[in-house]
């Protein structure tokens, strides 16, 4: 395991699971009784811990994001817990959701970034929504080591 004592080395470690995952699990809080909800999204994690995704107005995590803003996503490599628990990464990005709307200054290069990563993923936000979180704290487990690495966002 590479030495994860800074937040850039942190981040770049994110970084690296991330790449390999096309989806992540986004929660929200639902907009009509405060309830828990949870969705997955095809995403892009940025170098500097920002998640950018895609959706359109009319699912329920949209909804919620309109109204709570504060999110939570999960970016892990679950697929290794059936073969080797010790290889289990997970990041959890907690922060604050916006949607970036079309005329938007950030909106082109932040849509570049998700095409970068996932073609099919920029497409889908084109005919939709860009949504973009800014993280306050992203927390990176690796295995079954109990030590969590914190990054904490100004």
């Amino acid at each position: 395991m590479s030495d994860l004592s800074t937040s850039e080395s942190i981040l770049a470690e994110a970084q690296r699971i991330a790449a390999e995952q096309p989806g992540g699990t986004l929660a929200t809080v639902h907009s009509e009784d405060a309830t828990p909800y949870v969705t997955y999204v095809l995403f892009h994690l940025c170098p500097d811990g920002r998640v950018l995704f895609g959706s359109n107005e009319r699912p329920q995590h949209s909804r919620n994001m309109a109204a709570t803003p504060e999110v939570s996503f999960l970016i892990d490599n679950r697929e290794v817990v059936s073969s080797d628990w010790n290889r289990f990464d997970r990041i959890v990005i907690e922060g604050r959701a916006e949607h970036v709307k079309k005329d938007d200054a950030r909106y082109a290069g932040y849509l570049a970034d998700l095409r970068a990563k996932n073609e099919t993923a920029a497409q889908f936000t084109e005919a939709g929504n860009l949504y973009c979180i800014f993280p306050r704290r992203m927390i990176l487990a690796k295995g079954l080591n109990p030590g969590k690495h914190l990054v904490e966002f100004e």
